[in-house]
Formats: C-alpha cells, structure tokens, sequence
C-alpha cells in the first residue's frame, strides 16, 4: 500500500480532527453491545497518531502515537485481526498498554477499506482479559467496519453534491428536476428543446432527441389517431389540448404519457406526464369488475345505510334474488327464517353499526324460502375523512361442508359411544371373570397354607399354577384391550431402579428350575436410585421379555441389563437389554412376533404355550413411554431385546413408613359382597389378623350395618345387585355424623378402567384393590387404618 496515497485519499474525507458525531458513537456503542466488551473505538491513522473518532470506554483518550497501537497492525490487513491475548502475542506483548499491570489483553479490529481498497483506520474492540468472539460477532464486527466506510463515502458524496448543485442556475435545477418531461417542438412535432427528466422517464438523453420528430418515439400507428382530433381543435382556433399517447422508453417499455399542450407561435409547448401505473390501476379495476361479476363466492356492496348498490351473479344465485329486486333496498328480515340464529344477525348488525368487519356463519333464506348455509365476511369502506361510506361482503355457500360437519359430529358421537360400550363391557368383563378367579385364586392359597395331606399339594400346585396360568390369560387380554381403547394410564411415582430389577429377576428363578440357566441383571453405576415411572408397568415389560426368554432358554444365560445413555438434572435416559441364549427367531419371523396372538411358529406354540398377547403388549407399553422396541435374533444362538426410556428424575423422596406384613391388626371390619364364596375368603384372610369381619350382600344392607354398628374399615365391592358400592359409598358419605364422613372404605374390585378410579375417589372411598388380591397388596392397603397403636 502506498502510504503517501493512502494519506492522501484519508485527508480527502476531510475526517480528521472533527467533532464527534452521533453516527460514529452509535456504531461503537453497537459494537461494544455485541461484542461486550468495555472497549470499542473508532479511528483514523495518519503518518504520526492514531486519531480518535468515537470510543466507548476510554474515558475521553482522543488520539495516541500511531507506533503504539495495536491497529498499526490491523491497518494493512485485508479483514478482521483478532488477537485472544496480546500479552502472549510477541508483536504486541511489549506495548505500553499491554504491559501495563491491568492493560489490554484482547483486541479485535477491523481495517476501514474503502471501495478502491485504501485503508483509512479500523473498528475495533478491546477487553482487559483474554477471550474469543463468537463468528456471529466478528461478522457484526466486520459488518459495521463497512457501515463505517459507507458513512465516510456518503458525506464526502454529499460535500460534492453540495459544490455542484451551487454551480447550477436555480431556473435548472427547477426544470430539470421535474417529475414531468418538458419539451418544445416546431408544428411538424420536431423537438427543439426537451429536459433532462426525460432521462429518468423514457432513458433517452437529452441531445438523443433533438432534431428528432416526437411521433418517432411513439407506438406505431398512435399519429394517426391523435392528430385530426389536434388539428380540428387548432381549426376551431382553440390553443390548448390534452391527448394521452403510448411512448416506447429506450429499453423497449412502453408508458402511457398525458401531453398537455400549447400551440403558440407555430410551436408546441408539451408537458408530458407519466400516468402509466394511473393506466395499470384503471386496468386492474376493470379486471377485477370481470372478477367479482364472474367469481364463485358471492359478493354485494351496501352504501352506508346498508341499501344495496350492486351484487354478482354468484351472489343472486345464492340468495335466489336479482339485483333488480333488490337494488336500493336493505336487506333487513328478507333472508331470514326459522333456522337462522338471531343472535348472530344481532352480531352482525352492531359490527356494522360500529365501522368494523365481520365474519360469520348463518343460515339464510332464499327467496324461495330454502335455507342456505352461508359464511359471510364482511369490510367496512371509510373516505379519506373517515366517514364510513360503503360495506362489502362476500358470500360462499357451505352448506355441503355445514352437512359434512354435522355428519362428522354424528359419527364422532357414534364412536364416543361405542368406545364407551367397549369401556363399559371391559369393565363387566374384567369384574366378572376376575370375582370367580379372585375365590380360586384365594381359596388355593389358603389350602396350601392349611397344611394339607402329602397326597394334596401336588394337586394343589396344579389348581394353583393353572388358576395362576388363567389369571395371566385374563390380564393378558384385558390389557390388550384397555390399551387398544385408551384406557391405559401410565402412573408417576418413585420406583427404585435396583430393587425393582430384583424382585423380577428373583420372581423368575422358580420357572427356571430344572434347567441349567442364570438369570441375572447388572446396572450401570451411574444411574439414579429413584426415577418417577410406573413400577407396575415397568414390571411387567420386564416379566413379559425376561419370562420369555427363560421360556424359550434351556441352558446358558438370561440377562437384564440398564445402561444410561444420557443424565441432565431433570432427566435420565436408559436403556434396557433383555438377551438370553435360546432357541433364538427365524429373520422372517421377527416383525411379525409383535403381532396380537401370534407366535414365532406353530410348532413353538404347541410346545410352549402363551397367549401370543405378552410382546404385543410389551410393544404398546413401551409406546406409551414415548419409545419403540428393537430385536436382535439369530436362531440356535439367542435373542436379544433393547429400547430406550427417559424418565423423570426423582428430587425429593417423602419417607416409607415400612409395614410389618402379616403382624396382627386391631378392628371390625365390614365386607360388603355379593358373592359368598368371595365373603368367605375375606373372612379367612382377615381373621388370619386377627380381625373381627361382618358381612353384607349389597350397598343397601351395608349402609343399615353401618347405621348399627361402628366399623374401623369397609371392604366394599363394586358392582352388586339392589345398590351398588359406589352408591352406598355416596350415600354413606352424605349422612351428617362426622363417623360416616371419616370411615375409610376401601373398594374390592375386579375392574379399574381409565377414569375408574377417578370414580372410586369422587364417590368418598379411600382407595381400591383389584381382585383377585394378594394377601400380601390388601395388608398394606389396610394396615394405615386397623394397625395396633
């Protein structure tokens, strides 16, 4: 770069030693912002100082030595210099403001270049510790360098302007800035004299039209359609006219131009106005006149007093009227009738009243008295005072999609209630398969806790394990169904990681007896103790693929393992692998084994058993956790399962009063059931505590025991004859003594659809337990209320 042109072109923009302007700071304070840094300045070099226009942070430093300062540097680079920390930058490292115990350690400029490449001074940053700009910064940086060269080139563009103008006569600068072309011909249309606006207008230059005919610039033909008429008004002895003509521009455009013109002493005096896009607007008007007359919607204008002033012919088809019958009248009550809804006419007319627009949805009456479904949009005109003078509506017949809806609304409604006959016979269904389950079940149990003869157990483990295998049947099926309806319901509650893995692995060890198998699992350190999830859920996602695995495994290995993936503070993120080393799936057998009832292959269903539901399932639950399983199988080797779950991680945990199963409880207690072999089982269960049990056969004669007699705790079924649980619940809680308010009632119930329990709690009962119960599940629920002081 030559220095002494550099110099030069700088003292050319007349920048130096100026007083500060607000264009510059606001720049540096930008700068500054974006960057945030404490320093930003804007500056000048020339052959001895670096000049100081604008800063941010200097506390009024106006200008330094040009070999001290760091934009020396920056001066002849081609873009933007950034230096982290000037102290480890042996360029710099000794400069006095950087040596300095709290000097500059980070710097970023910009050169300010201009459009001939010449370097004037630079924008640039400064901060007193190290640091690095963002990319979006040092193109912001760079951005207002250039904002800063703009500004330079416009003043010193101005100050030419300035000069050049004051060089000009006033009579010049008039006429040759007009918005119009002015011109002067001789009476055969050659130009003499024409402005330089013509330039601006047609792109000709002035001296390209002297001497020239102004019919040569005109469309063909359009001279002989303007001069008779000028002629004839020249014969009459008139000496002014106006005539519009098309004129072709030097780029081939053609512009509609209004002459007005002045014939005097054998001359014309023309001025020409462009009133193109005034012939465009006229244009579209009349284009969309075509438009509105043709359009599919209907559409009427009303002067202010709501009379009608035109309408199309979509419109007088869609009310039945003619403009002629119409026109000058209101519309008032003519289009309406019985199914139109006075309120949103009501509606309409008040936002006409008050100048606003409107949109709305009525059925209307035609003329021949059919009803219509209209939707109507309507806009108010206001003139440039802004009296309100004209309205516009559009009209669209939706009477097809009014049908529609009304269509749409019945078959939802349809679907509302099958869906809900599909809850409601779930519901029957589950209660009355589960009651009978629920005495076989119990009943099992108790005679194997009743000593039995040697030549019994073995029956016994059958029913036992049959009523179990029938239970999982149910519960496989019930579900599936509740899932396929919506009436799943993931809870969110702390579970234990680690506790849980443990009780399934632990509840699986008895089907692999007999087989030379390990089943185990192992959890990655890092994960959290708690996570809220649905312990019931997860549990049987993890039955479902673990019993699977044992099933179809004989010898060798079955493997639970957790992994964490990703941990925030509000989350964790695992995934499970359930892996064994069986029997293994065919390839073209693995998308199809998440198919209801559907198994690998027939023969693995004879020799195995299930119900083919158990995977199917398992693949829903782990939708309904926002996630998808995947399978890995090669057969003869093994499978093995994995998905990913993020739950959310558990921040305080309320402390677990721990419950001593099976210790004795103190209390009578009130079974209300309808079925006495369920009655009997009760009584043996809650005698085994030492509790003291009645018994009623409905809602009805539970509420008469209560009334007699002052129970600590009411088992209350669901569903009974004469009146059910909820009901006696209901009317239990509506008697005025406080005992009856605070009785704790819990309901035995073989069904808890989505919403149920919501029933349960609305009605005044405390809690429920699902039929058919472990002893172990009712303990627990019981032992707050009857437990020993």
């Amino acid at each position: 770069m030559n220095e002494e042109n550099r110099l030069k072109k700088l003292r050319s923009y007349r920048i130096l030693d100026t007083l500060p302007e607000n264009i510059y700071d606001n720049i540096t304070k930008l700068a500054s912002f974006i960057c945030k840094t404490p320093v930003a300045i804007i500056a000048f070099i020339d052959d001895k100082r670096y000049w100081i226009k604008s800063q941010v942070g200097l506390d009024g430093i106006t200008e330094v030595p040009r070999s001290i300062s760091v934009c020396q540097t920056t001066l002849y680079e081609d873009t933007l210099l950034e230096v982290q920390d000037l102290k480890l930058d042996s360029r710099f490292s000794e400069l006095p403001n950087v040596k300095m115990e709290a000097g500059t350690r980070f710097y970023a400029g910009c050169p300010l270049i201009t459009e001939d490449g010449v370097s004037l001074g630079t924008l640039c940053v400064n901060d007193y510790q190290p640091r690095q700009l963002s990319e979006e910064q040092r193109t912001a940086l760079q951005t207002l360098a250039r904002e800063v060269v703009a500004h330079l080139e416009c003043s010193k563009k101005t100050r030419a302007l300035k000069k050049s103008l004051k060089r000009s006569r006033r009579f010049e600068e008039l006429f040759n800035n007009s918005n119009g072309i002015h011109c002067i011909t001789d009476n055969k249309g050659v130009i003499e004299f024409i402005n330089s606006s013509v330039t601006t207008l047609l792109g000709y230059k002035e001296d390209e039209m002297l001497k020239q005919k102004i019919w040569n610039y005109c469309r063909e033909g359009e001279k002989g359609l303007i001069m008779p008429e000028v002629n004839n008004l020249v014969n009459r002895g008139e000496s002014r006219f106006s005539i519009e003509t098309i004129v072709i521009s030097k780029s081939g455009e053609q512009k509609w131009i209004n002459w007005s013109g002045v014939v005097k002493n054998n001359k014309w005096l023309l001025n020409g106005t462009d009133i193109t896009k005034r012939k465009e607007n006229e244009a579209r008007i009349k284009t969309l006149s075509v438009a509105l007359e043709k359009a599919a919607a209907g559409v009427v204008i009303r002067n202010a007093a709501g009379e009608i002033e035109w309408m199309n012919a979509s419109a007088e088809e869609i009310i039945g009227y003619q403009l002629a019958e119409l026109e000058g009248r209101t519309f008032g009550n003519l289009l309406v009738g019985s199914k139109t809804d006075m309120v949103v006419v009501e509606k309409a007319r008040k936002a006409v009243n008050e100048g606003k627009p409107y949109e709305l949805e009525m059925v209307l009456y035609r003329k021949d008295k059919t009803p219509v479904w209209v939707l109507t949009s309507t806009n108010p005109l206001f003139d440039e005072s802004g009296n309100f003078v004209k309205q516009v509506s559009i009209l669209v017949d939706v009477t097809d999609r009014k049908l529609a809806e009304e269509q749409l609304i019945k078959t939802r409604e349809d679907a509302i209630k099958l869906s809900k006959a599909k809850e409601n016979f779930l519901s029957v269904m589950s209660h009355e398969m589960r009651t009978p389950l629920n005495a076989v079940v119990g009943m099992t149990r108790i005679l194997k806790q009743e000593d039995p003869l040697e030549r019994q157990k073995k029956n016994l483990e059958i029913l036992e394990f049959s009523s179990q295998n029938l239970l999982t049947l149910i519960n496989d099926v019930l579900d599936f169904t509740k899932i396929e309806t919506g009436n799943l319901q993931l809870e969110a509650v702390p579970v234990d990681i680690q506790k849980l893995a443990t009780q399934t692995v632990e509840s699986l060890k008895f089907k692999a007896e007999g087989k030379t198998l390990d089943i185990k699992y192992e959890l990655d350190p890092a994960l959290p103790k708690f996570i809220l999830g649905d312990s019931t859920r997860l549990y049987q996602i993890f039955m479902n693929l673990l019993g699977n695995a044992v099933k179809f495994t004989e010898q060798g290995e079955v493997k639970l393992y957790m992994l964490q993936e990703k941990q925030t503070e509000e989350e964790v993120s695992i995934r499970f692998e359930i892996s064994d080393t069986g029997i293994g799936i065919p390839a073209n057998k693995i998308k199809s084994i998440f198919d209801a009832y559907t198994q690998a292959d027939t023969d693995t269903a004879r020799k195995y058993g299930g119900t083919g539901l158990g995977l199917t399932i398992t693949k829903k639950l782990i939708a309904l956790h926002s996630s998808s399983i995947q399978v890995e199988s090669e057969l003869g080797k093994g499978s093995k399962f994995y998905f990913g779950i993020t739950f959310p991680k558990v921040k305080t945990l309320a402390p677990v009063k721990e419950v001593v199963q099976d210790a004795p409880l103190k209390g009578d207690v009130l079974v209300v059931d309808d079925n006495q072999i369920n009655r009997i089982l009760a009584r043996k269960v809650l005698e085994r505590w030492q509790l003291k049990v009645d018994f009623a056969e409905n809602g009805l004669e539970a509420i008469n025991k209560v009334k007699e007699k002052e129970y600590q705790l009411v088992l209350m079924d669901v569903h009974m004859p004469v009146m059910d649980g909820l009901e006696a619940t209901e009317v239990l809680r509506s008697m005025p003594e406080e005992r009856f308010r605070t009785l704790p009632v819990i309901a035995l119930t073989g069904s808890v659809m989505s919403g149920e329990e919501n029933k349960y709690f609305n009605a005044g009962m405390n809690d429920y337990v699902l039929k058919p119960f472990e002893p172990s599940v009712l303990y627990k629920k019981i032992y707050p209320y009857l437990m020993e002081s």
